[in-house]
């Protein structure tokens, strides 16, 4: 199919007036010159369709050949100019064609940018985003487990053959991992290697594991050439789809598949619409297509990061059109641009379902707040618009709070994605050293830069984030919620500690049989300046299943205050 593809369109790169052949048919120079144009037309054609790997489409067939068609029109139009009155209507076509051409090329994105605005069809919502599962809460950034996988890669046999490919974070058994394929390292590895030894696998929620080798070889991988590179394995199969990026996606059983998202394009080639996924089994090369709806649940990216950005930048910008975004900007703002980081990173719902987050800022200014925040489903490309999260620290700033912490160690802040927890919006970014180790996990509240806690493990993070809210909040910005319930508790002190700060005193206690170190301020509850072991005390707490949690309510019985 593919061959056809490309031989039929190089006839049109012939001369296709008829009077010409009549007139020519005796001219051996026009005759090679022919040859030459068509040869010129099967590898163009070549470049086109097996190179650039392009969907087998009448819009294809248009973007990609008519500007050269009717530029060989116009100039056959002068070169073989014979006085007839058809030769100024061949000229008049071929120019109508190339402004059609031009006019489709340049001017007509832009006026399609409000539709592409109405295509979005984003939900806009006040309420806060849903509480997460801080078990499941990603602590390991990206260059970390790469730093790991690098160092389980130069263990394998032959390791010199292969590199690391990209590592993505997806959810295997309800865990989250960072997951990598192992890649040819170039061309004449390749013709070495008959296939790649597996992929690396490394815990995302624990910094403390390892990454592992998973053993299981793959024939057809992105880096293969000809036909066992697995996008064109699947342009082979399937011509007439847009193919978008294909992401490494094992099963529950460690199965590995390369997921190809397939589609369409709308308002000519201007949008992408996904349709389903092929599944492509690297070892065999054996595919399967689904549509939307019976995509197996192991896969996690349907939609393509590429495409949720875009998705983002359509609604932030085009609401009320394309000159609005240039002049007036009413309305306007845009997802947050990254000079060394994916523009948008995958987040998990509490259920584990992946979305493409961003936050969005003003479009006119270099603002340290954002504006809104925005989550894509990877699986259905529904886009949630939270306008509730206006005003508090965009992820740049956040990022920025957390290398001024470390600036003597210089240290590097990476992967900030916004996250409710304990009923605060708070940021989780990791902390770096120079050489991509993890060196701290660092919880940034959103509306207080103040408000931080960091600690070596994400438990040690969480319990200083629950005193410093306690601390600098007073608690009382921490809200109930799914997994932060409000306890009420009665019981003698068994220990207290005060510290005191400029304007205030910090009160600590354990009760007998708790294990939780309740946590209270002076400038709020003034007697509990005067608590003291063996007293019985009557308060309530938002339990965060944390060691160390904040008092709502205090009464002191013992002293009846």
């Amino acid at each position: 199919m593919i061959w056809l593809a490309i031989i039929l369109p190089a006839f049109f790169f012939l001369t296709i007036l008829p009077r010409v052949w009549v007139y020519q048919k005796h001219d051996g120079g026009f005759k090679a010159l022919q040859v030459l144009r068509f040869i010129g037309g099967i590898i163009y054609g070549w470049f086109v369709f097996y190179v650039l790997m392009a969907d087998v489409t009448w819009s294809a067939y248009f973007a990609y050949y008519a500007w050269i068609i009717f530029i060989l029109l116009l100039i056959d139009s002068i070169t073989y100019d014979d006085g007839s009155d058809l030769t100024p209507l061949t000229g008049f076509v071929a120019l109508l064609g190339i402004l059609v051409y031009l006019y489709m090329l340049i001017v007509y994105p832009f006026t399609i940018k409000q539709d592409k605005y109405e295509f979005v069809q984003a939900k806009q919502t006040e309420k806060m985003l849903e509480p997460i599962n801080e078990q499941h809460i990603p602590v390991v950034p990206r260059e970390y487990a790469r730093y790991k996988m690098e160092k389980v890669l130069e263990k394998a046999a032959n390791y010199f053959y292969y590199n690391l490919g990209k590592a993505t974070i997806q959810k295997i058994n309800q865990r989250l991992v960072w997951i990598a394929p192992i890649e040819y390292k170039g061309f004449f590895k390749w013709l070495s290697a008959d296939t790649v030894p597996g992929y690396i696998m490394m815990d995302a929620e624990d910094q403390r594991a390892e990454a592992k080798l998973v053993s299981h070889k793959m024939k057809y991988v992105n880096s293969a050439y000809f036909g066992e590179n697995v996008n064109r394995l699947v342009r082979k199969t399937y011509p007439h789809y847009v193919l978008m990026e294909a992401s490494f996606e094992p099963d529950d059983n460690g199965k590995p598949y390369f997921a190809v998202s397939y589609g369409e394009y709308n308002k000519y080639r201007d949008v992408r619409q996904v349709k389903g996924v092929i599944l492509v089994y690297p070892a065999s090369g054996n595919m399967t297509k689904y549509e939307m709806k019976n995509i197996p649940a192991f896969v996690d990216q349907v939609v393509p990061a590429d495409i949720a950005y875009e998705r983002n930048e359509w609604f932030g910008l085009y609401k009320h059109g394309f000159w609005n975004s240039v002049l007036m900007k009413q309305d306007v703002h845009v997802p947050t641009q990254w000079e060394d980081a994916d523009e948008v990173v995958a987040v998990f719902d509490r259920d584990l379902n992946m979305h493409w987050a961003t936050d969005h800022t003003r479009a006119e200014t270099d603002s340290g707040s954002m504006v809104g925040y925005s989550l894509v489903n990877s699986r259905t490309g529904e886009l949630t618009y939270y306008t509730g999260t206006n005003g508090i620290l965009n992820g740049r700033t956040a990022m920025n709070v957390v290398e001024k912490t470390y600036r003597e160690k210089q240290w590097k802040a990476a992967s900030p994605v916004l996250y409710n927890i304990y009923g605060q919006y708070t940021w989780v970014i990791s902390a770096l050293d120079a050489n991509g180790v993890l060196r701290k996990i660092a919880l940034v509240n959103a509306r207080d830069e103040k408000v931080i806690g960091a600690g070596d493990s994400k438990q040690e993070a969480f319990n200083t984030y629950q005193t410093a809210i306690s601390i600098e909040l007073d608690g009382d910005s921490a809200t109930p919620s799914k997994d932060v319930v409000l306890t009420e508790k009665t019981g003698i002190v068994q220990a207290v500690y005060k510290a005191t700060t400029t304007n205030d005193t910090i009160v600590q206690m354990l009760l007998e049989g708790n294990d939780k170190i309740f946590t209270l301020r002076s400038s709020k509850f003034p007697y509990a300046v005067f608590v003291e072991k063996g007293h019985r005390v009557k308060l309530k707490y938002l339990d965060t299943k944390e060691t160390i949690v904040s008092v709502k309510e205090f009464k002191n019985e013992t002293l009846q205050k």
